[in-house]
């Protein structure tokens, strides 16, 4: 079932108003596992300027919290055009059934919790549980039980608390990746080259001190990276469709904006359809066991890679369990709602070293790509999905293209 079936079916149930909040710090606050975690400044900005971005994703009777005026102000001209959710308010408290942050950690339930809305909240065991799913560890089961259901899988990951045996894996193998248990996007990963030298000993040894252990697998050399995305309720797990992404060293940079449908064609051009159905329909019941004991309602995803293997394609069915809602989630949601079906383009989240940088990009596209909506659906240009300031330094935009396939859009490693 697609993303435009699961908003069908939920616009059938009885309405809940949902409170949905943009909190991306959420990885860092999982890594420290304290509900007084202090967000960086880099992840104060980023919640800071892309706050707006639930009200592409929640339901149009829900609530998003927005932070200041600016973000009120882009509601207000983008609910002139699209169906979107509205801005909460204090006097709102009492009337919210449900709270879905970004992601659940010990410091967003805190947070909530001095907002006054701790009834509606995950209780202590299944924040605990989620954090626990949330550690890199869990692609390892998930790999471990796709292998025993008869799919073919690469190597197994590595779980060493030891840094003799981390050590022991990078000198055996020429290439090779070690990553942290926790971490954000991107971060919490190292590159290892066949010999350990200091600064890879250096992040390692970190690692096992403050998370215990790390994570080692084989370097495959990736093709296409993508993830299927699913949703959970009531201890019920559904496919929600795909996400094709770009990333650069493990972190993130944008999507692809196209249907599940065509999604699915350009990736048949590497391995066999039968091979992603049967992932497909065997993943919801690993995932419905794991998720059980944790209480965790929204959208999740699984990353995934299609790798070179001595001139072979092969899939790596799990890379990662992103246990919260995530951008390709969130282009997916944009794509089906907002665009026309016909249309193809790219989901951008970027970063600008310098004040003024955003927003002179943002007026350049506004120019270059004027945005054309027809029966309320985009049919081509360019829209800024939180709103963009000469004080702006993290942006997340869309450009659509009327008449333009995947293949011109995505960057094949």
């Amino acid at each position: 079932m697609g993303a435009a079936n699961l908003e069908k079916r939920k616009e059938e149930k009885v309405k809940q108003m949902k409170l949905h909040i943009f909190n991306p710090e959420n990885d860092l606050a999982l890594a420290d596992g304290g509900a007084n975690y202090c967000p960086t400044p880099a992840a104060t900005l980023i919640a800071q300027n892309l706050a707006s971005l639930p009200l592409w994703f929640a339901d149009k009777d829900d609530k998003v919290l927005l932070p200041d005026n600016t973000h009120c102000e882009y509601h207000k001209c983008m609910s002139s055009l699209f169906p979107v959710a509205a801005p909460y308010e204090n006097s709102m408290c009492n009337d919210i059934s449900l709270c879905m942050p970004w992601g659940w950690s010990a410091q967003i339930k805190r947070r909530l919790s001095v907002m006054g809305l701790s009834t509606i909240m995950p209780t202590d065991d299944e924040i605990t549980s989620i954090r626990e799913l949330s550690n890199r560890q869990s692609s390892i089961k998930i790999l471990t039980a796709l292998r025993n259901s008869g799919i073919d899988t690469p190597a197994l990951p590595m779980y060493y608390t030891n840094a003799d045996d981390v050590a022991a894996f990078i000198n055996s193998r020429p290439r090779c990746v070690i990553k942290a248990p926790w971490s954000g996007s991107g971060k919490g990963i190292a590159w290892g080259i066949g010999r350990v030298e200091p600064p890879m000993e250096h992040f390692y040894k970190g690692v096992i001190r403050r998370q215990g252990g790390v994570i080692c697998e084989e370097f495959l050399n990736s093709k296409v990276e993508f993830a299927m995305e699913f949703f959970t309720e009531n201890n019920n797990v559904t496919f929600a469709g795909y996400s094709l992404f770009n990333s650069f060293k493990g972190s993130y940079s944008g999507n692809v904006l196209a249907s599940n449908d065509d999604i699915e064609t350009f990736l048949t051009r590497f391995i066999p359809q039968e091979q992603l159905c049967e992932i497909k329909e065997t993943l919801p019941d690993i995932l419905k066991s794991m998720l059980c004991n944790s209480g965790y309602t929204g959208y999740f995803g699984i990353d995934m890679m299609i790798y070179d293997d001595n001139g072979t394609n092969r899939l790596n069915p799990c890379m990662e369990l992103n246990l919260r809602m995530n951008m390709g989630m969130t282009a997916r949601i944009f794509f089906d709602r907002y665009v026309a079906e016909e249309c193809t383009g790219k989901f951008e989240v970027a970063f600008f070293k310098k004040a003024g940088e955003a927003y002179a990009m943002h007026m350049a596209n506004k120019d270059s790509f004027p945005l054309k909506i027809e029966n309320g659906k985009i049919t081509g240009g360019y829209i800024e999905l939180s709103p963009i300031t000469p004080e702006s330094r993290y942006t997340v935009s869309a450009i659509i293209y009327k008449n333009e396939k995947i293949e011109g859009i995505y960057q094949i490693d």
